[in-house]
């Protein structure tokens, strides 16, 4: 599904670069946040001398969620239990990757080459990014997940298929060994379930850590982007 570009935008943080803008990082917020919930993050990035990249920080849909009581929240699809992953309707985490994708396109119509644009995300937002990452035709710079997983794991062998373009471009992941709410385990799998399918990628684990970002974190996170998207 095509996205209106203009309302997603409107409907995003936008950082502005300090410098000349020459990249892009395209960061998913976890369920029931907000782009803003990540700005102070992407903004200590950009000040550790990454003043050339934009960062985009999405919000997702507003619907209901089943978790939530059927409530509705920020939600890139609907997550129906904390135990049983796999079950994510697939429509729906395509409708928001289509998001994710028009925010590309219009990245690369703006001059910026995809090779210059990284995506991530953060619990909900990281499997949404691993989604993407692994489907997009956008040949991308790379990919950083924190405290997620992989939705549609059990299919996603076959929706990655044997010639995803970014099947050799850099992903990193991380997970606090104390995650209450997305268990280790399943970071663990889903990143098992890539490398079997012989992604390039790192999963780093920080002890006594839960579903919450850590300083060591930005710091690693920091030292990719630099390494993926130097200033030129």
């Amino acid at each position: 599904m095509i996205k209106n570009i203009s309302a997603i935008l409107k409907n995003s943080v936008i950082q502005k670069e300090i410098g000349k803008h020459t990249a892009t990082i395209i960061f998913q917020h976890g369920l029931g946040d907000t782009g803003d919930g990540w700005a102070d993050v992407m903004e200590m990035i950009q000040e550790r001398g990454n003043d050339h990249i934009r960062f985009i920080l999405p919000n997702a849909p507003i619907q209901p969620v089943t978790i939530n009581g059927g409530l509705s929240m920020n939600s890139w699809y609907d997550i129906k239990s904390l135990t049983d992953r796999g079950d994510e309707n697939k429509e729906e985490v395509d409708d928001s990757k289509s998001i994710i994708e028009a925010i590309i396109k219009n990245e690369i119509d703006n001059g910026i080459p995809s090779e210059r644009i990284m995506i991530g995300g953060f619990s909900q937002g990281c499997a949404l990014s691993l989604y993407t990452f692994y489907q997009t035709p956008y040949k991308l710079a790379g990919c950083m997940g924190l405290s997620g997983y992989l939705p549609l794991l059990p299919k996603f062998k076959q929706l990655m298929g044997p010639n995803s373009v970014n099947k050799d471009t850099p992903l990193i992941m991380f997970h606090g060994e104390d995650d209450q709410v997305v268990r280790l385990s399943w970071g663990k799998k889903s990143y098992d379930t890539l490398k079997e399918n012989g992604i390039n990628g790192e999963f780093i684990t920080f002890p006594y850590m839960g579903h919450h970002a850590s300083e060591e974190e930005i710091n690693l996170m920091n030292e990719f982007v630099k390494k993926r998207l130097p200033k030129i």
